[in-house]
């Protein structure tokens, strides 16, 4: 991810420009490369850019200010990056708003209770409103489960625990 990029996610939030909105658009950018070559080109005049945006991205879906934005960032040349400006709105808002982002590797499914569990102790760990868990199936770790947060792995699953003892034997 570029500086370019974050500096575009933090006006889009200090805009106000409502998440799923800007997710919306970041998807419409990842399902179709062709309009990324359109408005990337140097080619095309920038008045037809604009028109192009124009009519995909339409009230009542995208607000105003959304398609002035997406002029703006096309523009400067960095249209091209809106999943990667997505991505980092969604890194700086989680900040703001004292949201952790984690992963839950996983075999088998936790219930609600344990997901709560897990959030309630990354919250209290880290000092944090909320947690954004990021659920991820992973069948060979045996059993179990591995928990990420920021630079931390909580390895509570079966083949973590088989190579602790691996190591153990080893020595």
């Amino acid at each position: 991810m570029t500086e370019k990029a974050r500096t575009y996610a933090i006006v889009l939030y200090e805009l106000g420009i409502p998440g799923q909105m800007v997710e919306d658009a970041a998807g419409i950018f990842r399902e179709s490369q062709q309009l990324i070559k359109t408005l990337t080109s140097p080619v095309v005049p920038a008045r037809s850019k604009h028109a192009i945006i124009g009519k995909i991205f339409r009230e009542p879906e995208f607000s105003g200010l959304m398609v002035n934005f997406l002029k703006k960032a096309c523009d400067a040349g960095c249209i091209g990056q809106m999943e990667d400006i997505a991505d980092a709105w969604r890194s700086y808002s989680f900040e703001k708003e004292g949201v952790m982002e984690a992963e839950l590797h996983y075999v088998t499914m936790p219930g609600a209770a344990q997901i709560a569990g897990m959030k309630q102790f990354l919250c209290r760990i880290y000092h944090k409103k909320d947690i954004s868990l990021k659920l991820v199936m992973q069948p060979d770790l045996i059993g179990g489960f591995v928990l990420k947060a920021g630079d931390i792995e909580y390895d509570y699953s079966l083949k973590g625990q088989l190579s602790k003892l691996r190591q153990a034997v080893v020595r």
